[in-house]
């Protein structure tokens, strides 16, 4: 297919409605900004500070999340005593670790809508030692929620390395007079 044919399709409120497709691809677009800026910080506590240097993206672009965490938090816990701005360090990853806890929530559940009950639904399940399923009624604000802990977190990763004090876009954009 052409472009102008492909353009012409129309997609609105499919597979979701737009109002929540709009906040997973929220979710989705926050996250990837978050893990590039992982990659790139514990490229730069390595000692790799030209940006335009590939050898840390070399290292640590294809390392899952946990895994960057732990590089992050060695490296961290290493370089702590000259750097007394990596003090919170532990609380910083766990903070990141509950933003990826919400993020997966919405990325790996699928949410559909519930004819019978008018209500947009994620199954959600596990198999991890016994089997745990469950539905559960999701709202725009429950994953704007996510949103808001992964835009916290991202912040908090900043000032812990960089010592950027960067406010989340949400609380930025909450506080302005229309």
């Amino acid at each position: 297919m052409k472009d102008e044919e492909i353009n012409r399709i129309n997609f609105d409120n499919w597979p979701l409605p737009n109002e929540y497709l709009v906040e997973v691809g929220r979710i989705s677009a926050l996250w990837a900004s978050l893990e590039s800026l992982l990659t790139f910080l514990i490229g730069k506590l390595s000692g790799f500070d030209d940006v335009n240097n590939p050898m840390p993206f070399i290292l640590v672009n294809h390392s899952s999340f946990p895994q960057k965490l732990d590089m992050l938090g060695a490296l961290c816990e290493q370089l702590e005593p000259q750097c007394s701005n990596l003090k919170g360090y532990a609380e910083v990853i766990s903070k990141l670790k509950s933003a990826q806890t919400k993020r997966n929530r919405f990325m790996h559940n699928g949410i559909v809508f519930n004819r019978e009950t008018g209500n947009m639904e994620m199954a959600i399940g596990s198999a991890r030692g016994k089997l745990k399923t469950n539905i559960e009624v999701i709202t725009i604000a429950n994953i704007r929620r996510a949103v808001i802990e992964i835009d916290e977190a991202q912040a908090a990763l900043y000032k812990l390395v960089l010592g950027q004090n960067v406010k989340p876009v949400w609380s930025r954009r909450a506080k302005k007079d229309c």
